[in-house]
């Protein structure tokens, strides 16, 4: 059972509160651990809102609210604020992990660890950035 000490799980989320526990579902399935989840909501209609606080206790997330929504960089600024460890991994609750998702972010972390320069590993982008250089494991440096 995968443990990622010191990275938080950092979802952003509005009104789509079935997404959230598909995903949250989804974690559970792969038995892949945070030192903390975090779950920062923009502003959701109380329905949402209200099953969100729900599932705050089945599934252990801390919700950071906001009374009205004020757009997905602020939600996202909102929710890194509360993030406590050194390492956050940032997705939106509409993600799906794949089992091999487990083994790639072993990777993201450990090559973090391995060289404190590298601030950021992207796991997908949908477009290919032009000045890429092999790194390893099947992730690619990028050269600015």
């Amino acid at each position: 059972m995968p443990f990622f000490k010191d990275t938080t799980l950092l979802i952003t989320h509005y009104n789509r509160s079935n997404s959230l526990e598909r995903l949250l579902k989804r974690f559970r399935e792969l038995e892949l651990n945070f030192e903390e989840v975090v779950v920062s909501d923009d502003g959701s209609k109380p329905e949402h809102l209200d099953r969100l606080k729900e599932m705050e206790g089945q599934y252990g997330y801390r919700l950071v609210t906001a009374p009205k929504n004020k757009g997905l960089a602020n939600n996202l600024n909102k929710g890194q604020a509360a993030v406590k460890t050194p390492f956050t991994l940032y997705v939106q609750e509409d993600f799906d992990p794949r089992p091999i998702f487990v083994e790639k972010l072993a990777n993201a972390v450990q090559f973090i660890t391995e060289r404190p320069e590298i601030d950021m590993v992207r796991f997908y982008a949908y477009w290919k950035y032009p000045f890429l250089k092999p790194y390893k494991n099947g992730f690619s440096e990028m050269d600015f």
